[in-house]
Parts: C-alpha cells; structure tokens; sequence
C-alpha cells in the first residue's frame, strides 16, 4: 500500500552526512543512475531500481517529475521470478536421464548437476510471469529525512543499500529511542531518557 491509501506501514529514516556540490544535480544524477533495470544473474531477482511514484513503468524522470516542492516522490520497483520447486525438481530429473543417456553414464557428478540446474533454473525463469512490487519512498530534503512505505525486512534491506548506492547517504532507521533522543536534545531531559531501562512485558 502507498502513501495515499487510508492507512499504511512505513519506516523513517534520518540520512546521515549530505550531498556536496549542487544538490539537486546530484540527486537528478543518483535517480539516474540507480533507475530500474534488469538484472543478470542466477537468482529470483531479475530487476530493481527506482521509478515514477505515479507510474512503476516510467523509469525516465523527465522534467525532474519526482520534485515536489522540498521533496522527492519515488518508487522502489523490484521484479522477482519464483520457479516453482516441483517443476524444477521434475524438469531435473528429465533432462539429468537424457544427459546420462548421451554420455552412457550411469550418475552425474555434482558439478554436472549444478552446471544442469543453474541452466534449467534460467529456462524456467523465461516462462515463468515475474511478481512485481513497488514501494513508494518519499524524501524530505529539508529535514533530511526519507519515509519508506513498508515494513518488510527484505524490502527495507534492499531500499536502504539502493538509495546508498545512488545518492552516496547512508540511512538510519529512526527507531523510537533515536526519535526521542532528537526530540530531547539541548534539553534536561537527556539524562531521564539515557537512565531508560527496557522492560519486560511477559508475566
């Protein structure tokens, strides 16, 4: 769910450091650079980057369209394929006994095996329709903070090394304790919030 439905899960971040040189340059070079794309490789993941907020599709950003006033409205899209593990399983068996017959051997090394699977695996994955997910980021550039619409560990693993390696910022998650530590700075308070002990709710 995005951030204009009725309700939603999200996670704050706080960025940590800023961007030097011209900001918005370097923010239009980052969303750029980190767009969606397809992805090589052997595993469920076949593509991810960012894109539009208003169009998971639109990976282009003309006119700066992920500007709104001091902030930036994007969308994390990740495309993953699953092959289902039966018909992997299957599909090995019969193309492991066609092998054995061509070669007149009785039994395939391991490193046959995995050589054959990791070629089955990117067969399968061509006919096999991708899920694709999107999740809506919001970033606050006056307050230097980004709002993620999900609370999936995986999801928020994946943002959190994406936006890094697009903009050059690392995200803190603003758990409850740092949020009040912000909250309390300057003030009397500090020392009350450092004397804080965590308390076990199970009887």
């Amino acid at each position: 769910m995005g951030f204009t439905a009725r309700s939603v899960s999200m996670m704050r971040y706080r960025i940590k450091g800023q961007i030097e040189g011209a900001f918005w340059d370097a923010v239009d070079e980052g969303m750029r650079k980190g767009a969606f794309r397809s992805l090589e490789g052997s595993g469920e993941l076949i593509g991810m980057g960012w894109a539009s907020i208003d169009d998971f599709a639109d990976t282009e950003f003309r006119g700066s369209s992920y500007v709104r006033g001091n902030y930036i409205g994007m969308a994390l899209r990740i495309d993953t394929v699953r092959v289902p593990a039966r018909v992997l399983e299957m599909t090995l068996r019969q193309e492991g006994k066609k092998l054995m017959e061509e070669t007149g051997r009785r039994r395939l090394s391991n490193a046959q095996r995995r050589e054959l699977k990791e070629r089955i695996v990117e067969t399968l994955k061509k006919q096999v329709l991708p899920s694709i997910q999107v999740f809506e980021v919001i970033w606050d550039t006056a307050q230097a903070v980004v709002y993620f619409a999900s609370l999936s560990v995986k999801a928020r693993e994946r943002m959190e090394d994406h936006f890094k390696k697009s903009f050059g910022l690392p995200l803190i998650p603003l758990i409850p304790y740092l949020r009040a530590e912000e909250l309390v700075a300057g003030s009397l308070r500090v020392e009350l919030l450092e004397k804080l002990k965590p308390s076990s709710f199970i009887p």
